[in-house]
């Protein structure tokens, strides 16, 4: 008998389209569960994915360890028909079959930004004022804020100098005295030989996107208020490390728009995304940790 397609496949196969690759515990924490929050059987969710993958929806492998901590596991990621499915139901899709075609380290990376995403949308405490209003993928989340100009052939272009590549973003909004905040993140999921200079790189072009005013009536994010950057390290000194580096940065006109630099760990993401884990390259104390939305007090 065909497996049925619920509202559950179908959140399944909007998730893989837009981050790719997912892992069993990522799929048991935010696909597969109950309406209390609990998690499914692992019986039924395995049942499940098995169904899903003999009809060629999805498509599993093993990834062999990286050189981060964890073992091995499986990747789960679209087959034919669930990319069709995934065209039906987001009114046509931008997937390639190579984006598949990873390297382990690659595929470990983006494992780590799919739960960073997921975790930030689903674990937004009560109470605080705060609203989710949407995650983006790496691909959704490229920018180019260059000056469009014309090229020899009169076609309109911009320089490939002028682009921010994140790993993904995600926005928050606020409302205070009847005015509406709007928050954009962007995440820099760090690897542990990041060369220092290519991270300086990305903290000036983030600067630039910022001055340009790109951030205001954003084509995809929307009108933004505030910008800042997540990067995220696999232990404190990778973090510590980072941040001692990042000070040869200009982030000036970040700053300007209360926006930060921020750095915090992936396990403190994980733990308590919405607590007081982060550590900002312009604070004045500089162990000093803030929530996502807190003012920085700068040196």
């Amino acid at each position: 008998m065909p497996k049925k397609i619920s509202e559950r496949e179908e959140k399944l196969f909007e998730v893989l389209h837009d981050l790719v690759f997912v892992d069993y515990p990522f799929l048991e924490k935010f696909i597969f569960v109950k309406e209390d929050g609990t998690p499914q059987h692992k019986n039924t969710i395995r049942r499940a994915l098995k169904a899903l993958e003999n009809e060629g929806y999805i498509q599993s492998f093993p990834v062999p360890k990286a050189h981060i901590r964890g073992a091995d596991r499986l990747a789960y990621t679209l087959d034919t028909r669930g990319v069709q499915e995934a065209s039906e139901i987001l009114g046509g899709t931008d997937w390639d079959k190579r984006w598949t075609q990873r390297t382990p380290t690659y595929i470990h990376h983006s494992l780590q930004i799919a739960n960073t995403l997921m975790t930030y949308k689903k674990n937004l405490p009560p109470g605080n004022g705060l609203e989710f209003i949407d995650y983006f993928s790496e691909r959704r989340s490229f920018r180019n804020y260059g000056t469009w100009r014309s090229d020899k052939t009169g076609k309109q272009r911009q320089s490939p100098m002028t682009v921010i590549r994140p790993d993904g973003a995600f926005v928050l909004q606020r409302s205070v005295q009847g005015r509406t905040f709007r928050f954009l993140y962007f995440i820099e999921m760090e690897r542990s030989r990041q060369r220092i200079e290519n991270t300086l790189e990305k903290m000036y072009r983030y600067n630039q996107y910022v001055q340009k005013q790109t951030y205001r009536a954003d084509m995809v994010f929307g009108d933004m208020d505030v910008v800042r950057v997540l990067f995220i390290s696999r232990n404190n000194n990778e973090r510590n490390r980072l941040r001692f580096h990042a000070q040869r940065a200009v982030t000036r006109d970040i700053e300007k728009i209360q926006g930060a630099i921020l750095f915090a760990t992936y396990d403190d993401v994980m733990s308590d995304p919405y607590g007081a884990i982060w550590q900002a390259k312009h604070a004045k104390e500089p162990d000093h940790v803030y929530t996502l939305t807190q003012k920085i007090d700068g040196g």
